[in-house]
């Protein structure tokens, strides 16, 4: 299998078409997000998200999370409430992943609940637009081993696995997504986004 390199400042709008090309024949892609490079599959292609399991060397079992491009998009995956539009509205695109009841058409992203943010990386975000639909943006990297911020990193981690690698450079190192579970009101990963200002947007009416 070849891996394409795509550059995806000088010839954006050739590597969203390739990419999104390459996943809708259920092909894997790396791609950069807003904090590190991440392995794309289109997300309701299960044999696709199949393959990011074995080339992430991780259980089936583990839950894969999406990236959305709209919240139209993100009702197709998950149940959502009025708590969770208004954090949508507040936050994103931006540094907040929301965890809510998965539909039955999403269980084999991770079983009962799936994990879905609107990415405010430029790259990403038009990759779902052209698709209309969700993408996994699990990290570009083996189970239990660092983030991957760099594509000729990721070619050789995913050489022969991935049919594309979108080159961004070398990705600075930011701080993860805030993770909060809507129905527990529970922070699951510590980030940009504290607590504090989530309850706040949650009180407004």
């Amino acid at each position: 299998m070849k891996i394409m390199y795509v550059p995806s400042v000088k010839d954006f709008p050739d590597a969203v078409r390739l990419t999104a090309l390459a996943l809708k024949k259920g092909h894997l892609a790396v791609i950069p997000t807003e904090t590190s490079y991440g392995l794309a599959a289109l997300a309701s292609d299960k044999k696709a998200v199949g393959k990011i399991h074995r080339a992430k060397e991780q259980a089936v079992a583990k839950p894969v999370s999406i990236i959305v491009p709209s919240l139209k998009i993100a009702q197709r995956y998950g149940v959502l409430t009025k708590d969770v539009k208004k954090l949508v509205k507040k936050f994103m695109p931006g540094p907040l992943t929301l965890v809510v009841p998965a539909k039955k058409n999403a269980r084999h992203l991770g079983g009962k609940t799936i994990a879905f943010r609107i990415s405010s990386n430029r790259f990403a975000h038009a990759l779902c637009t052209k698709l209309g639909d969700a993408i996994t943006s699990t990290s570009a990297n083996i189970h239990g081993r660092p983030d991957t911020y760099s594509a000729k990193k990721a070619e050789k981690i995913f050489f022969g696995k991935a049919l594309v690698v979108v080159d961004a450079g070398e990705l600075p190192k930011r701080m993860p997504s805030t993770i909060y579970e809507v129905a527990s009101v529970k922070i699951l990963r510590k980030g940009k986004i504290s607590e504090k200002e989530i309850k706040k947007a949650l009180q407004k009416k």
